[in-house]
C-alpha cells in the first residue's frame, strides 16, 4: 500500500477509536470512491467521488457496443434543472430546463407518472452528455404516487394540447439558441416522441417502449422521411410486445421512414428506469433493496445507443 494510503487509513482508525466513527467512515468512503474517468455502474448510488457523476462518456463507439460504450465517473457539469415556462397555444406551458442555451437540445417526455424525480434524473443524465434539455410538464404540476393515480392522470390527458406542448417546446428551444433539437420519451412519452417526429420538426426522435394509439391524433406512418428514429423495446414488455412493435416498424420502413429498432431480450416495460436512484425506487415499487432489476448490461447498452444516436444526429 502507498505510504499516503497507510497514513489515511491510520487517521481513520484513530478517529473511529477516539472521537468520530461517522467521520472515519466518511473519510474511508471518500478514499475508496471512483475517480474521474474510472468505470462505474448506473445501478449503484454514490460510487463516484464528490463533484463527479456516473454517466456515459462523451465519445464512444457509434455502434453502441457493450465493450466500447460503458459508463464512467465524469465531472458533473449541471447541479439541477430550472423551473421554466414557455409559450404555447394554451398559454404558458411549465417545464424543467437545464444546460447552455446554445447547445443542441433534447425534449424529454414523461411517463404516465408525470414529471417526477425519475424523469428529471434522466434529463440530468442527458444534459451531462453536452445537451440542453427541456422536460415539458404535460400534467401541469400533478404527479402520480401510485398506479391508480397514474391511470387517472393519463386518462385525463388532452393529447391535442399535449402534442401542441411538444411542438411549442421545440419552437421555444430553437428560438432561444438551440439549432438542433431531438425528442426522447418513455412509455406515454415514447408515444409522444412519435408525435413529435410527425408534427414538431425535430432533427431526431428516440421512443422508448411506447406507441401512439388512434386517440392521440398521431400516425407514425406519416412521420417525415428525413427524421431519423431510434426505437427501444424489451421482448418481455407486456404493454408493447414485439408482436405489436415489429409490424409497426416494418410498415414504417415500407413507407420510407428511417427507423432503427432495438429489441432487448428479456427486458420488461420501463427498463431504463433503474439507471437513476428515483427510477429504481419507482421500478421496485418502493423497495429497491434486494430487488432483481433488469439485466444491467442490456440496459446500459440501450443507454449507450441512445447517447450515440444523439451525438450522431444533433451534436456532430
Amino acid at each position: 500500500m502507498h505510504r499516503s494510503s497507510i497514513l489515511f487509513v491510520a487517521l481513520a482508525a484513530v478517529l473511529a477509536a477516539q472521537c468520530s466513527p461517522a467521520l472515519a467512515r466518511g473519510l474511508l468512503q471518500q478514499q475508496q470512491c471512483l475517480k474521474n474517468g474510472e468505470r462505474c455502474s448506473l445501478y449503484q448510488n454514490g460510487q463516484c467521488c464528490t463533484g463527479t457523476v456516473c454517466t456515459m462518456p462523451l465519445e464512444c463507439s457509434s455502434r453502441g457496443s457493450r465493450a466500447e460504450c460503458l459508463p464512467e465517473c465524469r465531472t458533473q457539469t449541471l447541479k439541477n434543472l430550472t423551473s421554466v415556462q414557455f409559450p404555447s397555444k394554451s398559454g404558458m406551458t411549465p417545464g424543467f430546463e437545464g444546460g447552455k442555451k446554445t447547445k443542441p437540445a433534447v425534449v424529454i417526455m414523461q411517463e404516465w407518472w408525470g414529471v417526477n424525480a425519475a424523469i428529471r434524473d434522466i434529463a440530468m443524465h442527458v444534459a451531462e452528455q453536452g445537451y440542453r434539455v427541456l422536460v415539458p410538464d404535460l400534467y401541469r404540476g400533478r404527479v402520480a404516487v401510485d398506479r391508480m393515480e397514474a391511470i387517472g392522470l393519463q386518462s385525463d390527458l388532452n393529447w391535442t394540447r399535449g402534442v401542441d406542448d411538444v411542438v411549442s417546446a421545440v419552437k421555444y428551444l430553437r428560438a432561444t439558441g438551440s439549432k438542433k433539437v431531438a425528442i426522447l420519451g418513455f412509455c406515454q412519452g415514447g408515444a409522444m416522441a412519435y408525435c413529435g417526429a410527425q408534427f414538431a420538426g425535430v432533427d431526431a426522435a428516440i421512443p422508448f417502449y411506447g406507441i401512439p394509439g388512434n386517440f392521440t391524433g398521431c400516425n407514425p406512418l406519416k412521420i417525415p422521411k428525413g427524421v431519423p428514429i431510434q426505437a427501444h423495446y424489451g421482448t418481455n414488455d407486456t404493454s408493447f410486445p414485439p408482436s405489436r412493435v415489429v409490424p409497426l416498424v416494418d410498415s414504417m420502413r415500407a413507407a420510407g421512414i428511417d427507423i432503427k429498432l432495438n429489441l432487448y431480450e428479456g427486458l420488461p416495460h420501463a427498463f431504463l428506469n433503474p439507471i437513476t436512484p428515483a427510477g429504481r425506487f419507482l421500478f421496485s415499487g418502493g423497495n429497491p433493496v434486494g430487488f432483481k432489476f433488469p439485466n444491467e448490461t442490456l440496459v446500459t447498452q440501450a443507454f449507450g445507443r441512445m447517447t450515440n444516436f444523439l451525438r450522431l444526429h444533433i451534436r456532430k
